[in-house]
């Protein structure tokens, strides 16, 4: 009967931890995927099931300075990245899994950085590079950063696993959906800068109390500076006229909180963006 109980208690743990595992992100957890994604031999909806949430998981890529939503990507841009969890009724929390794939050759994309939602994590596992959870996520929509390919690369997918959890401690109840989002790469424009006809220095980078933006172009230009948040909130801005030759504009960022930035030039059709930092 003793011998019984140990079993019994050791299977018991067993299930637990099996269970428990990828509480922490599969791909950190297990070193693989759950997407549904090419290569990937588990799916998250296998496991979590039997819930009624309504769930549903999207991704969404937004310009950094405007916070616009965008349909195509520009090569070496880059965007922040909504993933977003939908429910009809409210769970007790959130998990996810998502990564972008060339659909060339199905290489992941791992340009991921700055993964701002609590209880998220950029993970490398299996040579792919994953945004997921690294424990429960209160929020239902988690942010990252992405930078897209080099020219050329071609269309991409974004591989989404989405997951409302009842924190049960096992994966009965939950409810995890998947979904592929696909961008193309816009292959017809120029850079910003090309468009706008200008060079663009913004020093020092990082800076403390003054940030300096020299703008060289061969004509005349009417233009507006403006000054972003990380999240998209306009700091300030200015209309300027950008004479022939080097025109050098000063902001004081003394009374800026320590973060990120970005410096936006539009002529109100075209724009350009570069970041600084502010200690």
């Amino acid at each position: 009967m003793k011998l019984k109980f140990i079993y019994t208690f050791f299977g018991l743990a067993a299930f637990v931890l099996i269970t428990m595992s990828n509480s922490s992100g599969r791909a950190n957890a297990g070193n693989a995927g759950a997407t549904t994604a090419p290569g990937e031999g588990t799916v998250c909806t296998v496991c979590h099931a039997g819930g009624g949430f309504g769930t549903s998981v999207d991704v969404k890529l937004k310009d950094k300075a405007s916070g616009a939503e965008v349909t195509e990507y520009m090569p070496g841009v880059t965007y922040d990245v909504e993933v977003s969890i939908g429910t009809s009724t409210a769970p007790a929390g959130y998990g996810f899994q998502v990564l972008a794939l060339k659909d060339t050759d199905n290489s992941s994309i791992s340009s991921w950085a700055n993964a701002a939602t609590a209880n998220t994590q950029v993970t490398d596992a299996g040579g792919r590079q994953y945004f997921e959870h690294s424990g429960i996520a209160s929020d239902n929509v988690l942010e990252a950063e992405w930078t897209a390919p080099a020219s050329g690369s071609g269309t991409v997918t974004f591989y989404a696993a989405g997951n409302a959890v009842n924190s049960n401690g096992a994966t009965s109840g939950d409810e995890a959906v998947t979904a592929e989002i696909t961008f193309t790469e816009n292959t017809t424009s120029t850079s910003g800068l090309a468009k706008l006809g200008i060079s663009l220095n913004v020093f020092p980078n990082p800076t403390v109390e003054e940030l300096t933006l020299t703008l060289n172009t061969e004509e005349s230009k009417d233009l507006t500076i403006n000054i972003y948040s990380l999240n998209g909130q306009k700091i300030e801005g200015q209309n300027i006229i950008a004479q022939t030759g080097e025109n050098r504009f000063q902001f004081d960022v003394a009374a800026y909180t320590s973060g990120i930035y970005f410096v936006e030039i539009t002529d109100d059709t075209n724009r350009t963006s570069t970041r600084f930092v502010k200690y």
